[in-house]
């Protein structure tokens, strides 16, 4: 069957005609040519429109990386001055206790002078009343002791003197004692 097979490929090819033309002869040659020569041109404005795009999304890209860069530098700036800041808030409280005790000592001995001349002020009207209630009652007393000194005085006298003699003691006593309450009062 080999021979046979072999016979019959021989054949066939025998049939089949040889080319006989060139191959640019031929219009699939042409063809392909044209294609190669159109996606060529086409290819051209093609790559450099690609080109262009690429180009501005390198520039747009740069541009984003470098504005990355710029908030990346502002952030670590950022994150040092409130590390610094946070460092400092201890000496800050520190500071702000400070001043309001400073403060407070303040107000407190502000009011403490308010207090002690407020205080003075009430001793001193206190005295004054005391004062002026001791020279009422030592005016009363004194009112009180004439009267009943000359209530006596006059029972006395009236009971061992004559009449004449009790006028007289009794105007005298009456003059005194009104001279005595007059340098009393001043």
């Amino acid at each position: 069957m080999s021979i046979n097979t072999n016979q019959e490929i021989s054949e066939q090819l025998s049939i089949q005609e040889l080319p006989t033309e060139a191959f640019y002869q031929s219009g699939e040659f042409w063809v392909a040519i044209a294609f190669v020569l159109v996606i060529t041109v086409l290819m051209k404005p093609l790559l450099k429109a690609g080109k262009n795009l690429i180009t501005k999304r390198i520039i747009r890209i740069k541009r984003e990386l470098q504005e990355a860069e710029n908030l990346k530098l502002e952030a670590q700036r950022l994150y040092a001055e409130y590390e610094r800041k946070f460092l400092n808030t201890d000496k800050e409280v520190a500071e702000i206790i400070k001043e309001q005790k400073n403060l407070i000592e303040e107000t407190k001995e502000k009011k403490i002078r308010e207090l002690n001349i407020y205080l003075q002020r009430k001793s001193n009207e206190v005295d004054n009343r005391i004062e002026q209630e001791f020279e009422q009652v030592e005016y009363e007393i004194n009112n009180l002791i004439s009267k009943r000194t000359e209530e006596i005085l006059t029972s006395v006298i009236s009971s061992k003197l004559t009449k004449s003699d009790y006028n007289h003691l009794i105007e005298r006593s009456i003059n005194q004692i009104k001279i005595s309450l007059s340098v009393d009062r001043q």
